[in-house]
């Protein structure tokens, strides 16, 4: 019963999620984007992984971090690897509009590799899923109902319960992060994603990264390291 709840449930923000969804085709340029910007290896400083480079949005790098929604002294941060490049957000994606009291999941970064993936950053009002202010991810809910609320922005569409390969619950710096694999072939994103969330201050964070047979063939190590080096707080 648990597990067609999950899939309903799914399924209904799957449809919801698909008008702001935005689908990407890996082997052209991410739709939004104005010009190529540099590979992140020659202007982000070097990451303690060798071939990757550290990622530390400044105060101003966002609508959410501008407006102060995101925390702007101490914000998240993540290791790239040093031949990806910085894609353009959508406006409509990147919460603008609503700051700073958006009701809905807004993207804050993203990062891709044509031949090897890409990767969002994904933050979303945690009085979606709680009443309780600041609370830990433990007590906004299982490992499994918080997927069954982000499922359809990991993917693009939707997420059956089937598709979930794995699920994982680690501990940095004394706070808690769930940790997902899935494998979902009507994906708009790429049917491989991994994907790390948590909860900080008012805010869930997810770390969403996608690819595609192809790309995730030649990089799946290297996407799993990507997947730890995330943090919530710098």
């Amino acid at each position: 019963a648990a597990a067609a709840a999950l899939g309903r449930r799914s399924a209904m923000l799957g449809m919801a999620a698909a008008a702001v969804a935005t689908a990407v085709d890996f082997s052209a340029p991410a739709e939004g984007v104005a010009k190529e910007t540099a590979q992140v290896g020659t202007y982000l400083p070097k990451a303690d992984i060798d071939g990757f480079n550290l990622f530390v949005p400044d105060r101003s790098k966002t609508p959410a971090l501008r407006a102060g929604t995101v925390d702007r002294d101490n914000p998240y941060r993540f290791s790239v690897p040093s031949t990806w490049r910085e894609i353009q957000v959508a406006n409509i994606q990147s919460g603008n509009y609503c700051q700073p009291r958006c009701a809905e999941p807004w993207t804050e970064v993203i990062f891709q590799d044509p031949a090897e993936g890409r990767v969002q950053v994904l933050v979303s009002p945690l009085q979606r899923l709680t009443n309780q202010a600041q609370a830990p991810i433990e007590d906004v809910g299982t490992p499994e109902g918080i997927l069954g609320s982000l499922g359809s922005y990991i993917t693009g569409t939707y997420l059956d319960e089937e598709d979930v390969k794995s699920i994982e619950k680690k501990s940095f710096d004394g706070r808690t992060y769930y940790l997902y694999e899935a494998n979902a072939n009507y994906g708009t994103l790429g049917p491989h994603t991994l994907t790390m969330v948590t909860t900080k201050g008012d805010l869930l964070l997810a770390f969403a990264i996608a690819a595609n047979d192809k790309q995730w063939a030649k990089s799946e190590k290297k996407l799993r390291t990507m997947l730890e080096t995330f943090r919530a707080s710098a």
